[in-house]
């Protein structure tokens, strides 16, 4: 049976800061800590018994829905195909059909979002490229 731990939360890269002589003076470990407010999302296989990680956790950017999605369903196997839309291909048909611009974005509009944060204007520029 597979357990997989998904949480939200901030991810640390580790550092090490050496002197003038190459010896290490500073070394911090890689870290994630939950926070619901966080910007990554970690996987992390547990063992079903006593609930301990037993391998070391993918982080993911939160945004980054269908990479860390697909590694859950990747790690989960169900053994079928599953529906999880490709939304990105989606996009990119509609906008070979002549779907207008803003037909993606007018919900982020009325709602007064910053595009440079949104994936789908990512998108949009490769689609247009």
């Amino acid at each position: 049976m597979s357990v997989l731990l998904i949480a939200r939360g901030d991810c640390r890269l580790g550092t090490v800061r050496r002197d003038a002589d190459g010896k290490i003076v500073e070394k911090s470990d890689a870290k994630f800590e939950t926070n619901a407010e966080g910007g990554c999302v970690a996987i992390c296989e547990l063992d079903p018994e006593t609930r301990g990680p037993i391998s070391p956790a993918e982080v993911f950017g939160d945004w980054d829905a269908a990479h860390f999605l697909a590694r859950v369903l990747e790690k989960l196997g169900p053994g079928r195909p599953v529906n999880v839309p490709d939304f990105r291909d989606i996009l990119k048909k509609a906008m070979a059909d002549g779907a207008d611009d803003d037909f993606f974005c007018d919900y982020c509009q009325r709602l007064g979002y910053d595009c440079r944060d949104c994936i789908v204007a990512e998108w949009k520029e490769d689609v247009k490229e």
